[in-house]
């Protein structure tokens, strides 16, 4: 089959660039503005249970971004693929990617099994920052014993909203997380505080979230007349090759995601260094933070499947236009938000009910993180780029510069020289430094991608 069987699909070749983006990227940001609203709320009912298991939470951050960065890595290969073989009209084609991509998070959930055990939780916690306290290590085991679980659904959800993303459809991913987030903001407080449940409650809600949203995607895909994929796909051989493909774009993402959760260890320990109340003040204002920086982030997951698209279509000026319009769009609304939080940051510190030392570092973490929001946009846009055209690698370097090159090193120096009221600086200065990698790698791609369209034309002709 070649040719595109939706609307929505054409028009990502075809409708105005800034209406279209508009379009795609406001779901996009409304997803990633209630994931935040939720993590936010599961962070403020926790830390009313007491510092300690503020403190487990913020110590089980590395291990959240670590599988992440493991689905991102396969959503990033999976949506490029799929977007340029949609551009290029070869629907089947899309389809088996889709499929084999979701087998390959399948198997990527594996490495979570370690955390139904006490003792192999204790040792990823001690190298993270526990530094021997009991407390922490019980609570952060209770609060990851439930993510073997959760791992697959979160996998289909991320591999189906990839796939509704690259058809041109960004509302179904917003109501299958808006589905997850409310179950769990009404689930939390009941296991948390009325069964008594702890950390481990606020586990079990995103669980049950999960399920929910699952459902979801599942029968609105059965009907909504484009691609498919079932939750348990049968296994074909020629997955491989396909997890091969998807695998050659999204370890590079893979890596470069997985170096924030490298980074946020070393991090936490330096914080450490200064006492949990600094572990905690990390884990408010990163909170808090994402909810201008997640804005940026749904304007970026929106951008990839249509330069993808575009890239397919080999069509250069459309995809310099969409990211013209997404950076507009992403600087427009992340700002504004931004401004809020720098002015009026202890409306929200104060809902985690912090100790005065941990308040004060919230606040300066959040102030320098707004201050990095040009780079972050910068470097985001160019990283869809990146990851579209199968050049992941390119954005992978520019992280590694990011969390471990710049970063770790910076806060190490900042906090040695100047103490926990200047470490913040880490922020900017890393964000800065990577854009600069970041459009480095970006003129060398345009001159290469306006050659390979060149020669293309020159043989079809």
């Amino acid at each position: 089959m070649k040719k595109a069987i939706t609307q929505k699909q054409q028009d990502l070749g075809e409708a105005p660039v800034m209406k279209l983006l508009l379009r795609l990227s406001l779901p996009s940001m409304g997803m990633m503005f209630l994931n935040t609203l939720v993590f936010l709320a599961d962070s403020i009912y926790v830390s009313w249970l007491g510092e300690d298991q503020i403190a487990a939470m913020s110590l089980s951050l590395p291990v959240a971004i670590a599988f992440f960065a493991l689905m991102e890595g396969v959503v990033g290969g999976t949506t490029a693929l799929v977007g340029q073989n949609l551009g290029m009209g070869n629907q089947r084609m899309a389809r088996l990617i889709a499929v084999a991509g979701l087998t390959l998070a399948y198997a990527l959930c594996v490495p979570m099994l370690p955390l139904f055990s006490s003792r192999s939780s204790a040792m990823i916690f001690e190298w993270f920052g526990a530094m021997g306290n009991t407390a922490l290590l019980r609570h952060a085991y209770l609060y990851n014993f439930w993510w073997p679980v959760t791992a697959p659904l979160i996998a289909y959800t991320f591999v189906s909203n990839s796939v509704f993303r690259c058809q041109g459809d960004a509302v179904t991913p917003l109501i299958s997380m808006t589905i997850a987030n409310v179950v769990n903001v009404i689930l939390d407080p009941i296991f948390i505080f009325s069964l008594g449940m702890g950390v481990e409650g606020a586990a079990i809600a995103t669980l049950i979230g999960r399920v929910a949203a699952s459902a979801y995607l599942y029968f609105r895909m059965r009907g909504s007349g484009g691609i498919f994929i079932p939750v348990i796909p049968n296994p074909r051989r020629i997955f491989l090759k396909y997890w091969k493909s998807i695998a050659s774009i999204g370890f590079p993402v893979t890596l470069s995601t997985g170096s924030v959760a490298l980074g946020f260890g070393w991090l936490n320990k330096i914080l450490a260094g200064f006492g949990n109340y600094a572990v905690v003040a990390l884990m408010m204002s990163l909170r808090i933070e994402d909810f201008s920086f997640t804005i940026i982030a749904g304007v970026a997951t929106s951008l990839t499947p249509f330069l993808a698209f575009n890239y397919g279509r080999r069509d250069l000026r459309r995809m310099t236009d969409g990211m013209k319009a997404a950076a507009a769009i992403a600087g427009v609304a992340s700002l504004s938000v931004g401004s809020i939080l720098f002015v009026f940051p202890r409306l929200f510190i104060d809902l985690f009910r912090p100790t005065p030392e941990a308040a004060e570092a919230a606040v300066l973490s959040i102030r320098y993180a707004i201050t990095s929001y040009p780079f972050v946009i910068a470097q985001l846009m160019m990283n869809s780029l990146f990851v579209a055209t199968g050049y992941s690698a390119f954005g992978t370097i520019a992280q590694l510069v990011r969390s471990l090159v710049v970063r770790v090193p910076a806060a190490y120096l900042l906090a040695s020289l100047w103490g926990i009221g200047v470490v913040w600086a880490y922020q900017p200065a890393s964000w800065f430094f990577a854009a600069i990698v970041s459009a480095i790698f970006l003129a060398h791609l345009i001159r290469k991608i306006k050659n390979d369209f060149l020669l293309e034309k020159i043989k079809s002709s």
